[in-house]
């Protein structure tokens, strides 16, 4: 199978005592990875530049997200160098974020990645030879172990995403959250920044205009630095919050983007609020999708899950990305980071439990499963077993690591689990496309958010208060297929009944979809998936590299190719990762896991 050739820009870097291996490892890098440049940082340690870092020098540190900032400023050449050498405190840049740079003082090779650990790097050691890069699979294509992690896939089979530090390579993690590394040589010393501690809580009314104030100020510099930003608005709250940060006078001069979506009030919604507003308004179509033929919605998968280093859905992202290229570098001010403050896995009445294993099954069956689970009549049988037990200890194990309280653990398993890895997986494949800003990352928001009380954040309690504070009007507007946020921040008792019957039917509606198996598909995924399986059948040996791994039921994936079995967009999502991942590792190994068999 191949690929496109062109690559988000990347690097990798190699460190051995001898030298030669580092020399010997970079020069093969370039086999995997076309038009990278290599430079000698020393004679122990080696980096491989490619896509628009390869005309970089070691001069300067090198920035490995387009348009980093600060909450007052862009991160320059010195700026990066003082956050390298931890003169500025890493809690200060807003992720995505990481740099690397080489110290000839002490001849070293320094990486740190931001508080949240969204932009992701990755590291092996082994052989004599430590390694770095921004691509997981790049490193394990040069190792001489080249199995897949087994217990890793396990879970992506799942969630769709990865936990942890886990990769879909033995012997490749991702570097932790706040970390900072270095290689001198063949030597690899890290350490973590650990996470800030929760402070004593504010009270609800001081949080929400504290709150509204980080916003606001953020919001103002970036389009003081940046005129031209572009605000990314849907029909939900956590957008709507950022309009509602930009200063009244100011929201004329600033154009507002929304992605159609099929069947969703997004364009309807956004559009009211840019006509109230006096704003202009782009609109981003899904429609043309149905005119690509399926070898080139292959092409389009295959270069996504190569860009997403085969940790999330190809699929899902290939359709936003062939919707919305990256064509215009305009800055773009996006709302992710909302979820952090809303309490997002709460379900049921807030009473006092401890963290457990019973209850991080349920919440693992009910919320985290169902979206983008591979169907168990798709996988060999012993490993859906062996991938739902792991998964379910995984999720357990991290909730247990955040905190005893049940509700604050979930909270805390949004930020570091389902932020860092699976939006900091998207935000990683397409760091350079653009600058994006999420201002509720900022780590002045987060932790108000993460030091208030679960009753004080549920039902969007917290976020509609702060849009009390930043824009009453635009609070008493409805959502998308739901009150205002004026209800949730201040529920009158007929409200509450409201309010509950709503939450009632999110159950009933999260009870149906386990109960029937039925994934929610991503916009477009549907047609893309479609698309990949015809083109597969046309030229099943694409998934011949697979029929080893002991993943996929044989007779599955013989139906799936000779057109008697439909196969869902979350198995084909996996299907495709797994190709690309064979395609990038040459001789790529089943491997083993302790709990499989």
């Amino acid at each position: 199978m191949s690929t496109p050739a062109e690559r988000t820009p990347g690097f990798a870097v190699f460190s051995s005592a001898s030298g030669q291996l580092a020399r010997e490892r970079a020069r093969r890098t370039t086999s995997l990875v076309p038009a990278a440049s290599v430079i000698a940082a020393d004679e122990h340690t080696h980096v491989v530049l490619w896509g628009d870092l390869r005309h970089r020098t070691l001069d300067d540190p090198i920035v490995l997200t387009r348009g980093a900032r600060t909450s007052r400023a862009d991160v320059g050449p010195d700026e990066a160098r003082r956050i390298v050498t931890g003169e500025l405190d890493l809690r200060d840049v807003l992720p995505p974020f990481a740099a690397i740079d080489w110290d000839a003082a002490l001849g070293r090779l320094v990486l740190v990645v931001d508080w949240l650990g969204m932009r992701h790097l990755y590291l092996s050691e082994g052989d004599g030879i430590v390694g770095a890069s921004s691509s997981s699979a790049v490193l394990a294509g040069l190792s001489t172990d080249r199995r897949i992690d087994r217990e890793a896939i396990g879970v992506q089979s799942l969630l769709g995403w990865q936990l942890g530090a886990g990769t879909p390579f033995a012997g490749v993690q991702k570097m932790g959250p706040g970390s900072r590394v270095t290689l001198s040589r063949g030597v690899l010393t890290s350490c973590e920044d650990p996470p800030a501690p929760v402070r004593d809580a504010p009270s609800a009314a001081d949080a929400a205009r504290t709150a509204a104030n980080v916003l606001s100020d953020f919001v103002s510099v970036q389009l003081d630095d940046h005129p031209d930003t572009v605000l990314q608005l849907t029909g939900g709250l956590d957008s709507r919050l950022l309009l509602a940060a930009i200063p009244r006078n100011r929201r004329s001069s600033v154009e507002a983007m929304t992605l159609a979506v099929p069947g969703s009030s997004d364009v309807e919604i956004a559009s009211r609020l840019v006509v109230d507003q006096g704003m202009k308004h782009r609109t981003v179509e899904l429609r043309g999708l149905q005119a690509l033929t399926d070898e080139d919605a292959w092409s389009l998968c295959a270069a996504a899950a190569r860009d997403l280093d085969c940790s999330a859905d190809p699929v899902a992202f290939a359709s936003i990305r062939w919707a919305d290229p990256a064509q215009s570098q305009q800055p773009r001010l996006a709302g992710l980071g909302g979820e952090v403050a809303r309490g997002f896995y709460y379900f049921g009445p807030l009473a006092p439990v401890g963290v457990s294993r019973t209850l991080a099954s349920v919440l693992a069956q009910w919320r985290l499963f169902p979206n983008e689970r591979v169907s168990p009549d798709a996988l060999e049988p012993a490993f859906a077993a062996a991938a739902t037990e792991i998964a379910v200890d995984r999720v357990h194990d991290a909730l247990t690591s955040a905190s005893d309280t049940w509700w604050t653990a979930t909270d805390e398993f949004y930020l570091w689990q389902r932020m860092q890895r699976w939006a900091g997986t998207l935000a990683s494949a397409t760091c350079f496309d653009r600058p994006v800003v999420n201002p509720m990352l900022d780590d002045r928001f987060v932790r108000i958010a993460r030091a208030l009380p679960p009753g004080d954040k549920k039902n969007m309690r917290f976020l509609s208060r702060i849009l009390l504070e930043l824009d009453p009007d635009l609070a008493n507007i409805p959502l998308d297929n739901r009150p205002s946020p004026h209800t949730y921040a201040e529920p009158s008792s007929a409200n509450r009944c409201r309010l509950a019957a709503l939450q009632a039917r999110k159950v009933v509606g999260k009870a149906q979809q386990r109960w029937s198996h039925v994934t929610h598909p991503p916009p477009g995924g549907e047609l893309l998936a479609g698309k990949v399986v015809r083109h597969w059948r046309t030229d099943p040996q694409i998934l011949d590299p697979l029929r080893h791994l002991g993943i996929f039921r044989q007779s599955w994936l013989e139906g799936v190719v000779t057109g008697g079995q439909p196969a869902d967009p979350s198995a084909v999502a996996l299907l495709v990762n797994l190709v690309v991942a064979c395609s990038t590792v040459p001789a790529l190994t089943a491997g083993s896991g302790s709990r499989f068999p």
